[in-house]
């Protein structure tokens, strides 16, 4: 074998040489490096990347939130649920009685003189006031009560009625009102006046009143009546005094807010 040749073979055994240990070192390189890649980013960034993410915000914080938005819901909607109710509750009568003023409710007729109650119960027979022809059993109330008032020598009363319905207390209130065109004439006394219904903006149901003024032995005389109907209940409410005049400011006269305080409590 020629030198030449000898030379070429160990040239080419040394280049294969080169080529098979670079492809093994490349080879090992490329096994090593995968491995890493994989534990680099199975161990750190996604486990970083998600654990962050769900163990600052967005894990708590919904949550946290939710719980928060859950209870400021149920605050509001305790608050209005339970002043709406406890509200009607308190100043709604049940019952005829527990629609009937006490005394310090009863709007007075001046500064000094106080209302005093004398008697609760049952209506009586005699007609309610100097218009009314008949008592409100006689007109289709299936019940009333009655409440007396005194201060001094002037004089009050309050009666509640409860009727089988609506339409039947709407009646007796439309009889009411034909007794009061008539009252003139059954009233004892000179120069009898008596004023019309005047309509009261009430809270609940309708509400009106009216005023007779007469002379008797040199002495005025003043009678007021008011009408309040809600749903089948009806309350009347009377005031007599004597005095020289019958002023108030307007909107201030006593029967005007005791048919707003009724209103307020018949319900």
């Amino acid at each position: 074998m020629s030198t030449n040749r000898v030379r070429t073979a160990i040239v080419a055994l040394a280049a294969s040489a080169v080529v098979c240990s670079g492809t093994l070192t490349g080879c090992s390189i490329s096994r090593d490096d995968e491995p890493d890649a994989d534990n680099g980013s199975a161990s750190s960034a996604p486990t970083k990347e998600p654990s962050e993410p769900a163990s600052a915000s967005p894990s708590i914080s919904p949550s946290d939130s939710a719980s928060d938005s859950a209870s400021d819901s149920a605050t509001p909607a305790a608050t209005p649920a339970a002043t709406p109710s406890a509200t009607p509750s308190a100043t709604v009568a049940r019952t005829p009685e527990a629609a009937l003023l006490t005394a310090a409710e009863m709007p007075q007729l001046n500064e000094i003189s106080r209302w005093v109650e004398r008697r609760t119960g049952p209506v009586s027979q005699r007609p309610f006031g100097l218009c009314q022809r008949f008592d409100l059993l006689s007109i289709g109330a299936l019940s009333a009560v009655e409440r007396t008032y005194a201060s001094g020598s002037d004089t009050a009363g309050q009666q509640v009625a409860e009727f089988p319905d609506r339409q039947n207390a709407v009646r007796a209130g439309k009889v009411i009102e034909a007794w009061h065109r008539d009252c003139a004439s059954r009233v004892r006394g000179t120069g009898v006046k008596v004023r019309p219904f005047t309509d009261v903006a009430v809270p609940r149901g309708k509400g009106s009143w009216y005023l007779v003024s007469y002379e008797r032995k040199g002495t005025g005389h003043f009678h007021s009546l008011g009408l309040v109907l809600a749903g089948t209940r009806m309350s009347l409410i009377r005031m007599d005094h004597e005095g020289q005049d019958h002023n108030y400011e307007p909107g201030m006269d006593p029967m005007e807010l005791a048919v707003k305080a009724v209103s307020a409590r018949l319900g």
